[in-house]
């Protein structure tokens, strides 16, 4: 008999996908730049956090989110780094692992919320703990079996694996004895962290692929165009293979999808369909079902999408690129004049073309902007528009019309962002 042909996902390039979106050599730099430039915005002089030890830190991550939400404030200096969780000797190959004891202490806000899911999925009673350098012989042979788990995963995809590792930041080993049925997890509040368990080096293995997509989704989302203003308005997605009470927002479907994808191309990788056993409580099997399911009721669900999450979805279903999209034309005319925030803070950084933009509201506001909007939001707070456009014209060698019509596109997205606010209406004889 004919063995089926493999799942789309199972043979699609997932790293050539991500770079679709974003370059691996853009995304880092990107991702850290954001939560420089808003600590910078939350405290006076926290231009200092430029180490990746704070930068990459899932506990400093986690206090800078809350504060830009408007959860607390920030003091800077009382960020803590991944030094502070994770000694010289903690790693398996190039993972840092929480192995100091007061990584129990430092992550326990971390903890909690993985104890609040299980507890809710009637998988575990109580909080997990972690295994630390205090437990000796047990946490010896977890870090063992992690750092063999970490030599499978990258014999089997290397690819894969150097694209979402990149994104894990910090590994803490979870005491078997405290998590019930759980063998992986990770916490959108403290990006960039994987729990996992080490029963074996194949389920170590599929914990990092499952998290680390996870992990490599959210510095996705946060630099570039995953969600729109209509995401939150989007009807929840029920998991046919979950409670009936499970309801997921449009973003952990999304997050779901991409895992799942992730974990379809290990399992045709690692050879789970011809033979490698794996734990009844692996997802490698169904993966590539589950993947389908998702990412056809996204799908679906177009209009609830920013245009990178349209690219991906595509790249992982194997669909072909959208075509024809009706772009609305905005190239009527220039209002008389526009009020900008002069306080606004500007980062180019990583990729060509995209500039980072820092509002100092309460709490503060970010933004990915083209590199044509960074260049009008410097000029138009120091010149009237028909100077820019004279400048603009000058240094692009465009017909001052055609200045207008593309100034145009670009301070109506900047009006949407509430970047600039129109002063008055101004036609295009400029």
């Amino acid at each position: 008999m004919t063995p089926p042909a493999p799942a789309r996902s199972a043979t699609c390039d997932i790293p050539a996908v991500h770079a679709a979106i974003a370059q691996p050599s853009a995304l880092q730099p990107e991702r850290r730049a954001l939560y420089q430039l808003a600590a910078e915005l939350l405290e006076c002089g926290g231009s200092w956090i430029r180490d990746p030890d704070i930068l990459d830190s899932p506990v400093a991550r986690n206090r800078i989110g809350d504060a830009l939400a408007g959860r607390g404030g920030l003091v800077c200096s009382e960020l803590v780094g991944i030094s502070a969780l994770a000694s010289a000797s903690g790693q398996a190959g190039e993972l840092r692992v929480a192995s100091r004891p007061e990584a129990n202490i430092l992550l326990a806000a971390a903890l909690d919320n993985i104890g609040a899911e299980l507890g809710r999925q009637q998988a575990a009673p109580g909080s997990p703990g972690l295994l630390t350098e205090a437990d000796t012989e047990r946490f010896a042979s977890a870090l063992v079996t992690l750092h063999d788990g970490v030599a499978l995963a990258r014999s089997a995809s290397p690819e894969l694996l150097a694209d979402l590792l990149t994104h894990v930041a910090l590994v803490a080993i979870l005491d078997p004895q405290r998590i019930g049925r759980l063998v992986s997890a990770s916490s959108r509040s403290f990006p960039g962290l994987v729990l996992l368990t080490t029963p074996s080096s194949i389920d170590v293995a599929e914990g990092l692929v499952h998290e680390g997509a996870h992990q490599k989704l959210f510095d996705l989302a946060i630099t570039h165009d995953l969600f729109n203003a209509d995401s939150g308005r989007c009807p929840p997605f029920h998991p046919p293979w979950a409670q009936q009470d499970i309801l997921w927002p449009i973003e952990q479907t999304l997050a779901a999808c991409h895992a799942y994808a992730c974990l379809n191309r290990f399992a045709h990788d690692v050879g789970v369909t011809s033979g490698t056993r794996v734990g009844d409580s692996s997802l490698l099997p169904v993966a590539n079902e589950r993947c389908e399911i998702l990412g056809q009721w996204l799908l679906g669900k177009g209009n609830h999408l920013g245009s990178d999450a349209h690219t991906l979805l595509q790249g992982l279903l194997g669909q072909p690129p959208r075509t024809g999209c009706a772009v609305a034309d905005r190239s009527g005319s220039l209002a008389a004049g526009y009020d900008i925030d002069d306080r606004l803070e500007l980062r180019r950084c990583g990729s060509s073309g995209r500039v980072l933009v820092g509002c100092p509201s309460q709490p503060p506001q970010l933004y990915w902007v083209s590199e044509d909007a960074a260049t009008l939001l410097e000029l138009i707070g120091h010149k009237p528009l028909n100077e820019v456009v004279d400048t603009l014209a000058q240094r692009w060698k465009m017909p001052h019309g055609d200045v207008t019509n593309r100034l145009t596109r670009v301070l109506s997205d900047l009006s949407a962002t509430g970047l600039v606010t129109p002063k008055g209406h101004l036609g295009t004889g400029l």
